[in-house]
């Protein structure tokens, strides 16, 4: 027998494809049928209702699906997160031996798209089962059993990536925190958290940072070849900062995955959030267990820290990686939160830089005032002037300065004689 291509099957092959999440589960729902697996729809569970629950042999997955109406990174990677989320819980709770599956599906999904929500897969939860389908017959799944159902999508563009040039480097993770501690003697102490010194070379900026030597030496050769640092011998001194700042809000664009919650038990305060990360902060020390690090960010920050201009904004806080117990730790539930957010949470890309330069005000942990500029900037809801007002009130000594010709010189022309700096 000729085992036919799995097609899903539309009343109109004109039409433009499910789109809703309703119809995104009879596709699903078909395309384990088609590979032998038994599939059992909208299956009660407590209060909650289950997508899926489909079995083949030994193998059993709770899935959880979440559709887009567009194919773009900044809105399935929140919905990856959620699903995660919900499809562990639902399989926790199911009566018999499950793994939770959480599949996004939109109308078409670029290789690139897929490319980001795996990066952040294998980041933040790699050992999650997922699934990643649209309309075109684009489909991946990472899992025990789940290696069938993939299939390239049919007719697309596959255009060949160039690698990133070098300059794209300088704001990786622990370059941004030795950018933070080379900053840090322009701003006050209590609105950034790190060392703060003169550093001659290379090997003290690492001691200093925490961080390998060799990191400190790329940076540090970067940042000459670059023109962004002092050209005389000591100390490393930043100059054109106003540029290199612009070029760090530029690599800062990238909307970092976020993921809507909702208060347990509300109350009617702005407090909640903070009060809330204060008990945690406090109960991760008492207990001196490894914890995810948390803190507060964006506006929710900018006014702990006194220089709040937009409000009426859900407050917004980091995790380091997402887990449902520390949520509901903190108060916190993702269910129903999709229409009526009372708070977001992100993954920050760069946790180091985020984490290690955060601050303690009034016992809760706050993002440093440097990362909440580059964080509110470009937000929607009135973000650029409240970077605008973080630029006017705190970071002034960073933007005005007088360059000398020798200090704006470039010196591509250095080779790894260089070395000497180690």
């Amino acid at each position: 027998m000729v085992t036919r291509p799995w097609v899903y099957p539309l009343s109109n092959p004109n039409s433009p494809g499910p789109r809703s999440e309703r119809e995104f589960e009879d596709l699903v729902a078909h395309l384990f049928r088609h590979h032998g697996w038994r599939v059992k729809k909208e299956h009660s569970l407590a209060d909650k209702r289950v997508d899926l629950v489909v079995a083949r042999g030994n193998e059993r997955y709770i899935i959880e699906l979440k559709a887009a109406s567009e194919g773009r990174p900044d809105r399935l990677v929140p919905l990856l997160s959620q699903a995660i989320l919900q499809a562990r819980a639902y399989a926790k709770a199911f009566p018999e031996p499950a793994a939770p599956l959480a599949v996004i599906a939109a109308p078409a999904i670029s290789q690139s798209a897929a490319n980001s929500l795996l990066s952040f897969l294998a980041q933040f939860a790699p050992d999650a089962a997922v699934g990643i389908l649209d309309r075109e017959g684009f489909r991946h799944f990472v899992g025990p059993g789940l290696e069938k159902l993939n299939a390239a999508a049919p007719r697309r563009d596959h255009r060949q990536k160039l690698p990133p040039p070098e300059s794209a480097y300088l704001f990786s993770d622990l370059n941004r925190w030795m950018l933070k501690v080379l900053l840090a003697p322009l701003l006050p102490e209590d609105l950034l958290q790190a060392p703060r010194g003169e550093y001659r070379n290379a090997s003290e900026l690492a001691a200093a940072t925490e961080v390998s030597v060799m990191s400190a030496f790329r940076l540090v050769r970067q940042l000459r070849q670059e023109g962004f640092l002092d050209q005389r011998d000591a100390p490393l001194r930043l100059v054109r900062r106003k540029e290199l700042l612009r070029r760090w809000q530029a690599a800062h664009l990238r909307v970092a995955p976020e993921l809507p919650l909702r208060w347990i038990i509300p109350v009617k305060s702005k407090r909640q959030m903070p009060a809330a990360l204060h008990a945690y902060h406090i109960q991760s020390k008492v207990k001196n267990e490894p914890a995810p690090r948390a803190c507060l960010g964006l506006f929710a920050a900018a006014e702990s820290l006194g220089f709040g201009f937009v409000h009426g904004v859900p407050p917004y806080f980091y995790l380091e990686r997402l887990d449902r117990d520390v949520l509901s730790r903190m108060g916190l539930s993702p269910e129903g939160a999709e229409q009526r957010p009372d708070v977001y949470v992100q993954v920050p890309t760069h946790r180091e830089s985020v984490f290690r330069a955060a601050v303690i005000h009034d016992g809760v942990p706050v993002a440093d005032i440097l990362q909440v500029w580059l964080d509110v900037s470009s937000h929607p809801a009135r973000g650029e002037a409240q970077a605008e007002e973080i630029r006017h009130r705190v970071l002034a000594p960073i933007f005005e300065e007088k360059l000398s010709c020798a200090s704006s010189r470039t010196s591509r022309e250095r080779t790894w004689s260089e070395m000497s700096w180690l």
